[in-house]
């Protein structure tokens, strides 16, 4: 199709294009395989470490297939294949690895983007049967009479039965009657129905630890409280069965990338260090907060546990303390709508005003988590509006238009990135990347251009 008509024509990408080979949970090996019949050309796109690389065939025969090996984030990677269909096809002039936007393209070509699965799925064998399978062949000769069948038949009786059983059933049955008793009970429930079950919110996510001490089992430190899509509320709990010398909380406060960092000493096993709010980044509702805990009493955790408190949260000089320092990942949108009777419900007709006696502002829903799209919808790289990081909430570069972010790789470890706000999609294919500089005390900072 042309570029300027992409979006009205779709041709199907064929069965079998694409084969998974391996999955790595970090990584994914796949094969794209050229199966479309008029295709003169091929331009694959795909995630490779932090930046995406993009190869170009010319002469691709129908059959011929590509390896490659691609990263992984939150379970997915992308794959973006074009098909060129002109037969004067030029790989020089192809511009499939050069555009933002698809659309801009021209020539006659198809645009495939595919979402790839990093992470193998358990399927569901089911339980055995119950009793073993019939025979292959039938007994030698009919019995004299009808058998005893020790199970039901294998389908219900063409009439109701002429009355009802001596006793009830010893269970349930397995699903409810096809239409309501002819009667009501004899006498009313013992007891009220349970109560509906509320909507939990979110769980925060980890997403890094320093240190070798994980807290405990189902019980993080922190709790999410309160959730609008521009700020989220979380409580800090120390969960162990210890009592800790200090609790440092580092948040993201203002809305120009400033963060406050909190300390708390002598916090006793199950109490609460406190609650805070904390400001959600403009574009993808999420908050990144982070804890160090401090064992001074060394009762607990471990002597290899060596995470750094930063400067800005004024700890004193440790000497050979275990520290451990826990990140996590809050979502600011709550997974239901707010009910009458919540703290954070507004009427319908009162939704859009904004409330000055109210602390908690309530806003409209922000920018909905980035989804795999066509090419033609991905972010545009001429605004602010739609990365995945913006300078809004980190910035850097002379004139403060680029964002700071942090890039984990198994060679270098964690590094910050100045990079251009479109470059920060990237760190969506990444599960341990996140708007804003390495909180680590290592790591140099690293400007692309």
């Amino acid at each position: 199709m042309d570029g300027e008509d992409m979006l009205n024509t779709t041709t199907p990408l064929p069965l079998d294009s694409i084969t998974i080979n391996g999955q790595y949970d970090e990584s994914v090996g796949f094969t794209i395989t050229q199966l479309l019949e008029d295709a003169a050309g091929l331009a694959i796109k795909y995630e490779n470490d932090l930046e995406s690389t993009c190869d170009i065939y010319k002469d691709v025969a129908f059959g011929t297939s590509f390896d490659y090996e691609a990263q992984c984030i939150n379970g997915y990677t992308r794959a973006t294949v074009v098909a060129y269909m002109d037969a004067d096809f030029d790989p020089d002039n192809c511009e499939a690895c050069q555009v933002d936007d698809l659309s801009d393209m021209g020539g006659k070509f198809c645009a495939y983007s595919v979402e790839i699965p990093c992470e193998t799925m358990s399927v569901d064998c089911g339980e055995p049967s119950a009793a073993p399978s019939g025979s292959f062949y039938p007994s030698s000769a009919p019995s004299e009479s009808p058998s005893v069948s020790s199970a039901p038949s294998e389908s219900p009786s063409t009439s109701p039965s002429e009355s009802p059983s001596d006793s009830p059933s010893t269970s349930p049955s397995a699903s409810p009657s096809a239409a309501p008793t002819t009667s009501p009970s004899s006498a009313p429930s013992s007891a009220p129905s349970a109560a509906p079950t509320r909507c939990p919110r979110t769980q925060p996510i980890l997403i890094d630890t320093i240190g070798s001490s994980p807290f405990p089992d189902g019980m993080p430190p922190i709790e999410i409280t309160y959730q609008n899509t521009t700020h989220v509320s979380f409580t800090v709990t120390n969960t162990w069965e210890t009592t800790f010398t200090n609790v440092y909380t580092q948040y993201h406060q203002g809305g120009f990338g400033e963060t406050e960092c909190l300390e708390e000493e002598n916090v006793e096993s199950f109490t609460e260090v406190d609650e805070y709010t904390a400001v959600c980044m403009h574009n993808v509702p999420i908050s990144i907060v982070n804890v160090w805990v401090v064992d001074g009493n060394n009762a607990l955790f471990s002597p290899i546990d060596d995470a750094e408190i930063p400067e800005c949260c004024h700890p004193p000089e440790f000497s050979q303390v275990p520290i451990v320092q826990y990140t996590f990942k809050l979502n600011c949108t709550h997974p239901c709508p707010p009910e009458e009777g919540d703290e954070d419900y507004v009427p319908p007709a009162q939704r859009r005003l904004s409330s000055e006696k109210s602390e908690r502002k309530i806003e409209e829903p922000a920018l909905p988590q980035p989804k795999a799209v066509s090419s033609a919808d991905k972010p545009s790289t001429d605004g602010k509006e739609g990365h995945f990081c913006v300078s809004e909430d980190y910035p850097c570069g002379d004139d403060g238009s680029r964002v700071n972010v942090c890039h984990y790789s198994a060679r270098d470890g964690y590094k910050t990135f100045c990079v251009p706000e479109a470059d920060s999609d990237v760190l969506a294919f990444y599960k341990k990347d996140y708007c804003g500089p390495c909180v680590r005390g290592f790591g140099e900072k690293t400007a692309r251009k």
